[in-house]
């Protein structure tokens, strides 16, 4: 766990009926069964299609849906269905934070979320069997940009919208990483379980919201109650359509916090192979768009923001003047986000859209000419 309050929090146990029905829905046991499942309906797909970037696989189950039907019309079936509890209006200003806040939304995703997840050890052997993180570390990255760029785009999630497209996209890839997997001598399941399967799977939406969401606050930021409920509801849905089983997707910001630290308990094992994912994560985007920030201050914030006992596991340390940026980028961020409560709407919307616009500049230089070369056709 990130901090010692969150080692605490999970030692104490349920304190309220409620957390009592939820660490028995998320514990380890059950959890664990979650293990041995994936996503049917897109390993359906997989198994009938050669391997093809994000976008290829789309375009190819689309064509086969319109001349075969079956497996392929039953995934867009699937994607497509809205379930009864969604309301895209409530999360309209979920959209809008992230949106507001999107600069921050990467950079803590880069150093919270995914070095964090690193330390969870199983689900990180699939990024160690594919070499993809290791090789072509920062367009991964950025790839993942363009995703949670796309995600906030004008149409937000809406079916038949662009950021919806993309999630149907990631949700194809992974099932071709799946199919990738399968026989091949450098994931051993009988280690680390069937991959990217339902916990993972679950894990990665907790990443982009809880963990996302934590890191904010913890750089200074204020989120309210009713943004924060807005910006689950919205990552609720994304699980949906991402193939996430609907009682792995949380109801309240209460529950998903159970789910975090059931979750991160039963899968915190972090190894030379997690320090060395961290690290060449931090590395590779040291200098580049949009912060610039060197090594050593990517370590720092790391440090701050995952805490230090998971920074210790993972041998990531902060030299004194790099530690002294952090915090002054947190005084920083403190006293905007205190300005920012004062405007009126309409130039919070300026504001979400200048924010919005440099997202898609940083994209361009960061991924170059071809966005679409491996990841994502097109983007908001």
């Amino acid at each position: 766990m990130a901090t010692p309050a969150e080692l605490a929090r999970l030692k104490a146990g349920p304190v309220t009926p409620s957390e009592a029905i939820w660490f028995d829905r998320y514990s380890h046991e059950r959890l664990a069964r979650y293990r041995q499942m994936q996503d049917p309906e897109a390993d359906a797909c997989a198994a009938l299609i050669g391997f093809k970037r994000p976008a290829g696989l789309l375009d190819e189950v689309e064509r086969r849906a319109r001349t075969e039907g079956g497996v392929f019309q039953a995934f867009l079936d699937h994607c497509h269905t809205v379930p009864a509890w969604v309301d895209f209006e409530k999360m309209e200003l979920g959209r809008r934070v992230y949106r507001r806040y999107s600069s921050l939304q990467g950079l803590v995703l880069m150093c919270s979320s995914l070095v964090e997840g690193y330390a969870h050890n199983k689900p990180a052997q699939v990024l160690v069997a594919t070499g993809r993180l290791q090789k072509d570390v920062s367009r991964r990255i950025y790839e993942t940009g363009q995703m949670l760029h796309n995600l906030v785009g004008e149409d937000g999630l809406r079916p038949g919208g662009l950021g919806h497209r993309t999630l149907m996209e990631v949700r194809l890839l992974h099932a071709a990483v799946r199919q990738f997997l399968v026989d091949n001598p450098r994931f051993d399941p009988a280690l680390y379980d069937l991959p990217i399967n339902q916990e993972d799977m679950a894990g990665t939406i907790l990443e982009f919201d809880f963990m996302v969401v934590r890191g904010l606050k913890r750089l200074g930021l204020q989120i309210n109650r009713r943004e924060h409920e807005s910006m689950h509801y919205m990552w609720r849905y994304a699980g949906h359509v991402l193939g996430v089983r609907e009682e792995l997707l949380t109801s309240t910001i209460e529950e998903q916090e159970i789910l975090a630290l059931q979750l991160t308990s039963h899968l915190y094992q972090p190894t030379e192979d997690s320090e060395r994912l961290a690290k060449a994560l931090l590395r590779s985007m040291s200098h580049k768009p949009p912060f610039h920030l060197s090594y050593d201050v990517l370590l720092a914030f790391s440090r701050y923001l995952i805490g230090d006992a998971v920074a210790d596991d993972l041998n990531i340390r902060s030299t004194v003047p790099a530690a002294a940026a952090v915090r002054l980028v947190r005084t920083a961020v403190s006293t905007l986000s205190v300005g920012h409560r004062l405007l009126p709407d309409a130039a919070l919307r300026r504001l979400e859209d200048m924010n919005f616009a440099l997202g898609r500049r940083t994209l361009k230089a960061g991924l170059g000419d071809n966005p679409a070369r491996w990841g994502f056709r097109a983007m908001a």
